[in-house]
C-alpha cells in the first residue's frame, strides 16, 4: 500500500499537484499566520517600550505635582504661552523662588563646610 503511494508521489507531476492542493486549502491560514507573526514581532517591542514610557511619564508627573505643590506658596507666576510669545521678558516671573533660595542656601552651606574641613 505504502509502496504504491510512494510510487505515485515519485512522479513530479503528482508532487506538484499535492503542493498546489495544500497551498490552496491551507493558504489563507498560512498567510494569516505569517501576518500575525510579523504583527507580533512589531507590536511586542513597541508595546514593551510604550509601557515603560507611560510609567516614566506618570512618575515625572508625580514629581512635577510635588514640585508645584512646594512652589504654590511662592510668587511663581506661570504666564500663558501666548503672553510669553508677545512679551518674552515675562519668563523671568516663572522662576521658582523657593527652590532657588533653597538651592542657594544649600550651596553656601556646602561651601562653608568645605572651607571649615579644608582649614
Amino acid at each position: 500500500m505504502f509502496n504504491k503511494i510512494r510510487q505515485l508521489f515519485a512522479n513530479k507531476l503528482y508532487k506538484t499537484i499535492a503542493l498546489v492542493l495544500v497551498i490552496l486549502i491551507a493558504g489563507p491560514e498560512l498567510m494569516m499566520g505569517y501576518e500575525l507573526m510579523a504583527l507580533l514581532e512589531f507590536l511586542g517591542p513597541s508595546t514593551f517600550v510604550l509601557i515603560h514610557l507611560a510609567g516614566l511619564v506618570l512618575y515625572l508627573e508625580r514629581l512635577k505635582n510635588a514640585f508645584m505643590n512646594f512652589e504654590k506658596h511662592s510668587l511663581c507666576y506661570r504666564p500663558m504661552t501666548s503672553h510669553i510669545i508677545e512679551m518674552p521678558a515675562l519668563i523671568i516671573h516663572f522662576l521658582p523662588e523657593r527652590s532657588l533660595v533653597l538651592g542657594f542656601i544649600s550651596l553656601v552651606s556646602i561651601c562653608c563646610v568645605h572651607m571649615i574641613v579644608m582649614a
